[in-house]
């Protein structure tokens, strides 16, 4: 839950260096940004291999089931944790999106800027 709350905090770091333009900035905090994806990616995979260990599917079905079957006293407490995973998953790639948003209007505006002529060529393609 860390790491993820952790990618949460280094997207949001990651809009402010965008629509700062710092790009030296960016270069180091990317690095680190795909580190951190490695990272969870890898306990992904971990978690889905001890779903298939016993016996489940390596997904969100698969959880659950695994869920299901703790007993009573651990299972509300691991269903809250998972819920909550499943939240900062969500605002990640919702925040993930927005900064893709601002790159692209970046990149329109700067394609604007350095190429005005192609804002008013026309063009044979038919």
């Amino acid at each position: 839950m860390k790491s993820y709350q952790q990618l949460a905090q280094q997207l949001k770091h990651q809009q402010l260096l965008l629509q700062n333009s710092d790009s030296k900035a960016l270069l180091t905090h990317n690095a680190e940004l795909q580190q951190l994806m490695q990272q969870l990616n890898n306990h992904a995979q971990h978690r889905g291999e001890h779903l298939i260990a016993l016996g489940m599917t390596a997904d969100d079905a698969g959880m659950k089931c695994l869920l299901a079957a703790l007993p009573t006293q651990y299972s509300q407490q691991a269903r809250q944790l998972w819920q909550q995973l499943y939240d900062v998953t969500l605002q990640c790639q919702e925040q993930n999106n927005a900064n893709g948003r601002l790159l692209a209007q970046q990149k329109q505006m700067m394609d604007k800027l350095l190429k005005p002529q192609q804002q008013y060529s026309y063009s044979p393609n038919i």
